[in-house]
């Protein structure tokens, strides 16, 4: 998809696939920022787009996004409670306080310093993708990538230490 096909499409579509995440989501920045996502993968190649149903497509896109977004803020917010030192255990017994320290200590130690700062400022600051990607010095591609990465190595950890 060239640039100028891309802009096309953003002049005739932006105005209702923001509404559409506003709605999802009733954050304006978040909704810029999911919509802006949809429109980068289309750039960088990550998204094809059929042009005979262009508007179905790119609201379908935003809608996937919006409910991972609300998915992922679902998940920060079991996060948060449990690595929260004030946050009352999920269950009560001694695994509950092993499984935090555990966790406290994979992050500390196991995340890169920059990926861990991404993570920190993400999910304990509560910063927008945009804010952190500000802040860090890095693209917003750059905080989604730490970030999944992140993720990925702490559910892998998890899950590895079930079995």
């Amino acid at each position: 998809m060239t640039k100028s096909e891309l802009e096309i499409l953003f002049k005739t579509h932006y105005a209702a696939m923001y509404r559409l995440a506003v709605s999802f989501l009733y954050d304006e920045d978040e909704a810029r920022d999911v919509v802006s996502d949809v429109f980068a993968s289309l750039l960088g190649g990550g998204l094809a787009i059929r042009t005979d149903n262009a508007r179905g497509f790119l609201l379908t896109c935003v809608r996937n996004s919006c409910i991972s977004v609300i998915r992922h803020k679902q998940m920060r917010e079991r996060f948060i409670k449990l690595y929260s030192t004030k946050a009352e255990p999920l269950v009560d017994g001694p695994d509950d306080s092993m499984m935090l320290a555990e966790l406290r200590n994979f992050i500390d130690n196991q995340l890169p310093p920059l990926t861990r700062r991404i993570f920190t400022l993400r999910y304990l600051q509560d910063m927008t993708c945009q804010q952190v990607a500000e802040a860090v010095g890095v693209s917003r591609v750059t905080v989604h990538h730490h970030l999944s990465q992140s993720l990925e190595k702490i559910n892998a950890y998890f899950n590895n230490q079930k079995q």
